[in-house]
């Protein structure tokens, strides 16, 4: 029996991309892009119902840096795995 995997994409503590896929329920192209991105799932929420699914997070890399100021992440990719079922 093999793996399944997810990557997920996070930006501002929300889950906007997972395996490439727009998460919000507003449009990703949206005219209001903060609106679009509040609509994502907090990372907290997705990885509670990734992991009573069976998903567990396996490796996060960040990218890139905000500012110089507080170093802080600009996005950040979660990788998942779980049995395949």
């Amino acid at each position: 029996m093999g793996f399944e995997y997810i990557v997920c994409l996070m930006q501002s503590s929300r889950i906007t991309f997972v395996n490439g896929e727009w998460q919000g329920t507003l449009p990703f192209n949206s005219t209001d892009s903060q609106a679009a991105l509040d609509s994502c799932p907090w990372v907290w929420d997705y990885l509670a119902s990734a992991g009573a699914s069976g998903w567990e997070m396996v490796a996060a890399t960040s990218i890139g840096i905000n500012n110089s100021q507080d170093m802080s992440p600009m996005s950040s990719n979660l990788f998942l795995k779980r049995q395949s079922l």
